[in-house]
């Protein structure tokens, strides 16, 4: 991780010194805050709000809908204040400021992303903006969308640890018919700024090419962690502990930061063209992609045929990527992910992966209280949350973990069918 940091920075300052920091542009308020100018014959209506904040369950759900912009708008108008404390109080303690602007301008100039998510991380600038501002006390000006893009890039530039394991088939209950669970912790921090900001976020974009995604994160990051789409597919982003990081010169040649990538892979309906949308089309945008760094991702989908498994874990560094299937002692109907590389490179001691091949060679069918159960008793003191994902549902069952409550607490976790969690767009 560390490595990633400075290859980013490396490449930031370099730019930087090439070019003047980026600054927020000059603009009248009507311009900067996304507000329509008001007409000769009076001011203009406020601009809707593409968006619905709500608390279910005692946890945060925003639902944003509408173009790239729109969704950013709505982010940014209705969760300005907790933004600035995720920026001010969580990510500018671990990620000094010369660090976010190094980082920003490497974003800016060599980062392989989606102009939806440059839009959307616009949008939600000009929405804080609406909302009263993007003042940053320990940056000491306004943010810009350089700084938010950096913001969700921060898995590049610090160290997290995550766990997971998938089952089906004959591994889950009978009354799950075959259909895949899998079990996710993100083991990041206990900082109770961070902590206290965790949303799910529910993104329906308006281009038919474009699907629902539901996004297990905080307040102003719109990249993906613990994510499934509208068709099911799930893809979990684990640090990957590997050795293959981008050397400088080729960061400068462009990289895509990976969880902005994943959000944008998972979005698209079709990516390799064969016309239905699958884990496949997760795979074919990560393959088609320059990386930087080294992390994993564990993907899991309903089930398409019954001689194919669900699941599958990829390893990313700069130099590719390899896949690692159905293997060892799970068996051909679980597969498990923590933090270091099992195919591209030899095998490394992972206690969380011993135990959950201990629990899974012990346990004939997992059904969703036991699963729930595995991924608890592999949390590390820096979990974030724990979610629970059946993608043929689309059901998603998450523990958000609040400030002072401890790694191993017993929450059995908020259940939110599909319906539930797309339901209020407009």
């Amino acid at each position: 991780m560390l490595r990633v940091a400075r290859v980013f920075v490396a490449v930031g300052v370099t730019l930087l010194a090439c070019t003047r920091a980026p600054v927020a542009p000059a603009a009248s308020a009507a311009a900067a805050t996304g507000t329509p100018r008001a007409s000769a014959t009076g001011p203009a209506s406020p601009p809707t709000i593409h968006g619905a904040l709500v608390s279910e369950n005692g946890q945060t759900v925003l639902r944003v809908w509408g173009t790239p912009h729109q969704m950013g708008f709505a982010h940014g108008a209705l969760l300005r204040a907790a933004i600035l404390d995720v920026v001010d109080h969580y990510a500018l303690q671990v990620v000094v400021p010369a660090t976010l602007a190094a980082t920003g301008a490497a974003l800016a100039a060599r980062g392989d992303i989606a102009p939806s998510l440059r839009e959307e991380a616009a949008g939600i600038i000009a929405g804080m903006h609406h909302a009263g501002g993007t003042h940053s006390e320990v940056l000491g000006r306004d943010l810009v969308d350089d700084d938010l893009l950096a913001l969700n890039a921060m898995t590049d530039l610090v160290a997290i640890g995550c766990s997971s394991l998938s089952s089906w088939g004959d591994g889950v209950a009978v009354e799950l018919q075959d259909e895949p669970m899998v079990v996710r912790n993100l083991d990041w921090t206990d900082d109770p700024d961070l902590l206290e900001h965790q949303i799910i976020l529910v993104t329906m974009p308006s281009d038919p090419s474009r699907q629902t995604v539901v996004s297990v994160g905080f307040a102003g990051f719109i990249a993906c962690l613990s994510c499934f789409n509208e068709a099911g597919v799930t893809a979990l982003f684990n640090m990957g502990y590997g050795e293959g990081t981008a050397s400088i010169a080729t960061a400068i040649g462009g990289f895509a930061p990976a969880n902005l990538l994943l959000r944008d892979a998972l979005e698209r309906r079709d990516v390799d063209g064969d016309g239905s949308a699958s884990a496949d089309d997760v795979q074919a945008a990560l393959t088609a992609a320059r990386h930087v760094g080294s992390y994993i991702v564990h993907l899991v989908e309903p089930m398409r045929d019954a001689r194919v498994a669900p699941a599958r874990v990829l390893e990313v560094e700069s130099d590719g990527l390899v896949t690692r299937r159905p293997q060892g002692p799970l068996g051909d109907n679980r597969l498990a992910a923590t933090n270091h590389l099992r195919e591209k490179s030899a095998p490394t001691q992972c206690s969380r992966y011993q135990q959950l091949e201990r629990v899974a060679r012990r346990t004939e069918r997992f059904d969703r209280a036991a699963l729930w159960a595995l991924g608890r008793s592999v949390r590390l003191p820096e979990v974030v949350h724990s979610i629970l994902i059946e993608p043929k549902d689309r059901t998603l069952t998450v523990w958000l973990r609040q400030p002072g409550e401890p790694a191993d607490a017993k929450s059995d976790g908020v259940r939110h069918p599909w319906s539930d969690l797309v339901r209020g767009r407009e």
